[in-house]
């Protein structure tokens, strides 16, 4: 897997940076070589002062002279180049992450743990991953120095060839250490979200009110707390290990290097090498251990940066397979939307079971149920943010997997009771409900109620909204509802239009005005497009006139029909009409 990682970064920066990732790949192996030539141009030097050698002495200095310069010059250039490529392809990597987070058809990896915390590993990171990754030159680099260091200490003796495989343990254990450091952030990454949303929490105007009436804002700090805690442990922990592993691995090295040096020392002595082989050996073996120091670095910011790269593919894959529909929707629906043996699961029981249901084209359809039945999880389906554990949806016949998810959420409108907020100018804050049709809001602004904000604003519809992108204005709950479903009335051609408890935050004369508005547009869009409307609502005067009316329970579909038909049937639907009506009536 590692390879495929590295592959794919080096794709990328070659792709978005070819004139410094080719400078990189050629200045990185050369500087493999100048610490050997380093040792070697010392020794020369002894050598020709101890022999009165002028070859040897100029030799010598111009190898010593040679790898200093390139140790000074091409060390700084491969570290600025390094950062530049970081930050030229890094950005590429964030924009593409960004865009494939925002534009994910479906949005189960939105309430998994796991996916989430892969997420926040990648999350604004891309200049680092790109740095951190091409540390494997830097390994490469430290192996090739290893094999130059290896000829030279066997040109004093063949003995001493063995002393660069001494590395090899505090290399293999570096790898450990690596792979503990890794499994400790992985194992820390969910509490520092959490512990990021908590802070969100408390600083939010929204949670203020209960967090201070409830007393609960200590709580939430001491969660916080508990949570910056407990990851700090984790990490001390893995700390040591790491550090524990790096020195057993140093003193084995240690150890090795000085045998390497008495035995030169006896070999200069009885004659048998010169007295510049002794510099050499003391030489190469100061620069083994500061090279194991940069190849102990170089492996874990690798590992690091590779594992990043592995999250990146991962998004890129969850990208491609929730996208490989290609089909586009029909212009109009002639037969409807039915699921078929559809089941459901977030990772744990089934939510929804064996739903066999056809929605009519043109129809207004009604879902009933308790809280926890599956209707909202059902719109989500319908909507394609999830695809069945089981069995099919199609529309027309066609599965919606096989359709171009772009091209469906073009026909799709909806307004849902955990509406969002969006911080934007308040014409914005209705057009984005169809980008294209950004600037003609009059319409559906009119439709959702939105004209009535803008007029008590104090710039109209210029207004910037909320407050996270500045000193904008702050609405009413029923405002901000107005504001949602206006953005619904957008797209005048929608193929489906789903109403999940829209008007929670509306008072009764508001919420009947805006039904009467979905009824119209519910009829154009039936006469335009075969438009089907889907109402989720617990108001029974409401979803009366829908055309099918489908009551869920348990997350199966427990009756089915018209108004009239599941009153004569006398079961759920009817008792829970008659109880809300005698509530009214009372």
């Amino acid at each position: 897997m590692r390879a495929a990682e590295l592959r794919t970064l080096l794709a990328e920066c070659l792709r978005h940076a070819p004139g410094r990732t080719w400078l990189l790949l050629v200045l990185t192996p050369l500087s493999a070589v100048t610490p050997g030539l380093t040792a070697l141009g010392l020794r020369w030097i002894v050598d020709g002062v101890l022999s009165g050698s002028r070859p040897l002495l100029i030799g010598g200095a111009l190898c010593a002279a040679t790898a200093g310069a390139f140790v000074l010059a091409g060390g700084r250039v491969i570290e600025v180049q390094a950062g530049l490529l970081g930050g030229e392809v890094g950005t590429v990597l964030d924009r593409r992450i960004m865009r494939w987070c925002a534009t994910l058809p479906t949005t189960a990896h939105l309430e998994d743990t796991e996916s989430l915390r892969r997420i926040e590993q990648i999350r604004g990171l891309g200049p680092r991953t790109v740095v951190t990754g091409m540390q494997s030159l830097t390994v490469a680099q430290s192996g090739l120095w290893l094999v130059v260091t290896a000829v030279l200490l066997a040109w004093v003796h063949p003995v001493l060839l063995v002393l660069p495989l001494f590395a090899v343990p505090s290399m293999l254990l570096t790898r450990t250490a690596a792979r503990r450091t890794e499994a400790a952030r992985a194992e820390t990454a969910e509490h520092n979200r959490a512990e990021q949303h908590l802070f969100t929490m408390i600083t939010e105007a929204n949670a203020a009110k209960e967090l201070r009436l409830g007393t609960s804002g200590a709580h939430a700090a001491a969660l916080a707390r508990r949570l910056r805690e407990e990851r700090t442990a984790i990490l001390w922990r893995a700390t040591l290990a790491v550090g524990g592993l790096n020195l057993a691995g140093s003193l084995v090295f240690v150890l090795a290097f000085i045998g390497a040096l008495f035995l030169t020392a006896r070999l200069a002595l009885s004659g048998a090498v010169s007295p510049g082989a002794l510099l050499l050996v003391a030489t190469l073996g100061g620069q083994i251990r500061g090279q194991l120091d940069l190849l102990t670095n170089a492996i874990t910011r690798s590992a690091r940066g590779l594992t990043m790269v592995g999250h990146y593919l991962w998004l890129r894959d969850l990208y491609g397979t929730s996208t490989s529909g290609t089909l586009s929707p029909p212009d109009r629906l002639r037969e409807g939307i039915t699921l078929s043996g559809v089941d459901f699961s977030y990772g744990g029981p089934p939510v929804l079971r064996g739903i066999d249901l056809h929605l009519p084209a043109g129809a207004t359809v009604a879902l009933v149920g308790d809280h926890g039945s599956g209707k909202t999880t059902l719109v989500k389906l319908l909507c394609g943010f999830y695809r069945p554990t089981a069995g099919t949806v199609t529309v027309d016949g066609t599965p919606l997997t096989e359709l171009d998810p772009a091209g469906w959420r073009d026909r799709v409108t909806a307004a849902f009771q955990d509406f969002s907020r969006f911080p934007f100018l308040a014409r914005e804050a209705v057009g984005v409900g169809d980008l294209p049709r950004m600037r003609e809001i009059e319409r559906a602004a009119g439709k959702g109620g939105a004209a009535q904000v803008f007029a008590r604003l104090p710039e109209g519809e210029e207004t910037r909204l909320g407050k996270a992108l500045g000193d904008g204005t702050e609405l009413s709950g029923g405002q901000w509802q107005k504001i949602a479903l206006s953005r619904a009335f957008m797209r005048s051609t929608p193929l489906l239009a789903v109403l999940d408890e829209p008007t929670a935050a509306l008072d009764a004369a508001a919420e009947h005005e805006v039904y009467q508005r979905y009824a119209e547009a519910a009829r154009e869009w039936q006469h335009a497009t075969g438009g089907i409307t889907l109402l989720v609502s617990h108001r029974f005067a409401t979803i009366r006139m829908a055309d099918l009316i489908v009551v869920l329970g348990g997350g199966r579909i427990v009756e089915c029909g018209t108004h009239a038909e599941l009153m004569d049937l006398a079961g759920r639907y009817a008792r829970l009409y008659d109880l809300q009506a005698a509530a009214y009536r009372s």
